[in-house]
């Protein structure tokens, strides 16, 4: 095994719990993304590690293998997904607002849709849209019946993987469905948002 030493300057004055916090952590973080199977995809930049590290000194912070499960999560979401941004949507509509962020901003203020951020991005489902790229009606039920959000990506997340609450058959065996695949099945969408249970590990 090899062993790596790193040196880091810190400010005098820098309380030396704080500072042992410190090392603790950037020893953890480290730990855990070379141990990662996605370490080359998770360490695309600096921020990654930076906010490992803070998540795990900060006091009440979720671990930091739960965040890079979140991760993970997020990435496969995302490059699984098909996303549309503001300006595309604005560009689909029939008479597009001179404003590029309309009417995608508006309508997720008013929790017609959602969306999520990536690379400082926002991106929305192309899933939420019928086929002039208007919001389809569900959506907006189906955000009500889901409940707060402070993180969009767990709602993402719950709308992508296949969900115990809504079915098909197959064969003899009944199997999860998706709720992004599941739309027109009003009320099986519905108890599923109501019944989810707010987490976003893959």
């Amino acid at each position: 095994m090899k062993m790596l030493s790193l040196t880091v300057k810190v400010p005098r004055h820098l309380p030396l719990g704080i500072a042992e916090s410190l090392e603790k952590a950037l020893t953890e973080a480290v730990q855990i993304l070379t141990r990662s199977t996605a370490f080359q995809d998770l360490v695309e930049s600096a921020d990654n590690v930076a906010r490992l590290v803070i998540t795990q000194v900060r006091p009440g912070g979720i671990m930091m293998e739960d965040r890079i499960g979140q991760m993970a999560t997020i990435k496969r979401v995302f490059e699984e997904g098909d996303w549309l941004t503001e300006e595309e949507i604005n560009k689909l509509q029939k008479n597009p607002p001179s404003k590029k962020s309309l009417p995608a901003s508006d309508w997720r203020r008013r929790n017609r849709i959602f969306s999520v951020s990536y690379g400082g991005k926002k991106y929305y489902p192309r899933y939420q849209f019928d086929a002039m790229y208007q919001p389809l009606p569900i959506i907006s039920e189906i955000l009500k019946a889901y409940g707060e959000c402070s993180d969009t990506w767990s709602l993402a997340a719950w709308f992508h993987f296949p969900n115990g609450w809504i079915a098909k058959q197959v064969g003899n065996e009944a199997s999860p469905v998706a709720p992004k695949d599941a739309l027109e099945r009003f009320s099986d969408v519905i108890k599923a948002a109501r019944s989810q249970k707010g987490t976003y590990l893959a």
